[in-house]
């Protein structure tokens, strides 16, 4: 649990600025797929858990994402950098 969290927090540190260079990262569970950062935003859908997205850009605790080829934003809270986090081979990709 603590090395999922140091991950975490070491993901959150090098996307700290409003625009970043792309990575991937890995739904940590079902998740909303919004068109903005926020829960007011109309929701497109729901990625499942331990699909790999592509990260471009992180604001006020959301992720914008790329997933199915379409761009749309995720709560931070669910993706993260481990792909160990998703063992037994059920990581999907999401683009």
């Amino acid at each position: 649990m603590i090395k999922k969290a140091t991950i975490a927090l070491a993901l959150l540190a090098a996307m700290s600025s409003a625009s970043m260079a792309a990575s991937t990262g890995w739904t940590t569970g079902s998740v909303n797929f919004r068109d903005g950062p926020g829960t007011y935003y109309t929701k497109l859908g729901s990625i499942a858990r331990c699909v790999q997205v592509t990260i471009t850009e992180s604001r006020d605790g959301w992720y914008r994402v790329q997933w199915n080829g379409t761009w749309g934003w995720v709560a931070a809270r669910y993706v993260s950098a481990d792909a160990g986090y998703c063992s037994g081979g059920t990581t999907k990709k999401g683009y």
